[in-house]
């Protein structure tokens, strides 16, 4: 069987299960005896774009994976004769994949850090819009903003995912293994988001910690664990292509090390796409235009270990640097644009597409590797890279 995703077809698809989604939070809420005033709150910030107005590359991205991996596994099946016929096979792909589709949205629906995430950085637009937390309030528009409520509101879009999660999957045989996924993405992002605000909080000209060692730090938990991980992991759980534990026979110990090694890869992987990814949002925070990335900037206001300033003390001369530490982190507009002057004196552009460049040299090698023992692991992977590569928003 021939895998077949349009992207554009599968996003429309993709959110037009969101009504459904949407609609299964908001009919328990009545069962709670929830005032109108509260109901018509959440109503609004489920139709927020902080949901749905994003790339949504967390839940395409898991529902290529998931369609290639099923198709994969259907065609193997096929070919090994294993008594299924045809009317079975479609009929579970068809199941399968619109359960993938509500996977995609609890993926979606881990932005409820990005809420947060805005708040601590003092962010201004998110996605083309407002801010959540800068929006007026729906309670009382003319005279409040969402303000500090939209902390509670981040709680809330969390809650959602777990509601999701049990309303579907509580019986299948994958349910806790689904959780914990989702749990230890949660865990792992928000240590990356203490990684990366604790910046904000050091004292301001001390570059002692802006060095690549912390900054991988901050991608591996905050975006890789964020973005990645999660998806392609529940992808292979999901259709039985995996390296869980479980699904290996205990006495074939072979076959255990290989799954193991398979699955360091992948995380290995994952990681390098999470450091190139949040290096290409550290670009594009500086020299990105808003009206097109969405979004308005503020890493260097924000004293932020970003990829830009670690390669830039690193290649900086004296006067350079201490002009930085003079102006880094300084929250007005002439320190910003001394900043960026600098940037481009180093030519710092021209640095940062040398190693977009070789990172994604890095991954086409261990994805190379990877397709010895998995070629159609490596397939999704792959997709993602050029998904990502060279993206300019």
């Amino acid at each position: 069987m021939e895998q077949q995703f349009i992207f554009e077809e599968e996003k429309e698809q993709f959110l037009k299960v969101y009504s459904f989604v949407k609609q299964d939070i908001l009919n328990e809420l009545p069962k709670m005896k929830l005032p109108n005033n509260i109901i018509n709150y959440i109503t609004t910030l489920l139709n927020s774009s902080t949901i749905t107005g994003g790339k949504m590359t967390r839940g395409l991205g898991f529902l290529y994976s998931f369609n290639y991996l099923l198709s994969n596994q259907i065609k193997n099946d096929s070919d090994n004769e294993n008594n299924i016929n045809n009317n079975t096979l479609n009929n579970n792909f068809k199941f399968s994949k619109s359960e993938g589709r509500i996977i995609g949205w609890c993926l979606e629906f881990i932005s409820f850090i990005l809420i947060a995430d805005d708040i601590m950085d003092n962010g201004i637009t998110r996605r083309g819009e407002l801010c959540w937390y800068r929006n007026a309030s729906p309670f009382n528009p003319t005279e409040h903003k969402v303000g500090m409520l939209a902390i509670n509101d981040s709680l809330l879009i969390e809650s959602f995912l777990f509601f999701l999660l049990k309303k579907y999957f509580k019986h299948s045989p994958y349910y806790i293994d689904i959780v914990e996924i989702f749990r230890e993405c949660i865990i792992h992002t928000a240590i990356g988001q203490l990684l990366d605000t604790s910046f904000l909080h050091l004292k301001r000209g001390d570059f002692s910690n802006f060095n690549f060692e912390n900054y991988s730090q901050v991608c591996n938990n905050k975006t890789a664990h964020y973005m990645f991980i999660p998806s392609i992991k529940l992808a292979i759980l999901l259709t039985n292509n995996g390296y869980q534990t479980k699904m290996i026979n205990d006495n074939d110990e072979n076959k255990k090390i290989i799954e193991e090694e398979e699955e360091e890869l992948i995380e290995s992987i994952c990681f390098d796409l999470g450091i190139m990814f949040q290096a290409q949002d550290d670009y594009l925070d500086c020299f990105g235009d808003p009206k097109f990335i969405g979004k308005i900037g503020t890493d260097i206001q924000e004293n932020k270990c970003s990829w830009l300033i670690c390669k830039a003390i690193t290649i900086c001369n004296e006067n350079q640097i201490n002009q930085l530490k003079k102006h880094y982190g300084v929250n007005d507009d002439s320190s910003v644009s001394i900043v960026k002057s600098i940037y481009n004196e180093i030519d710092l552009p021209k640095h940062y597409q040398i190693f977009e460049n070789e990172q994604f040299n890095l991954i086409s090698g261990k994805l190379k590797t990877l397709s010895v023992t998995s070629h159609s692991k490596s397939e999704i992977l792959l997709f993602l890279l050029n998904k990502i590569f060279k993206r300019v928003k």
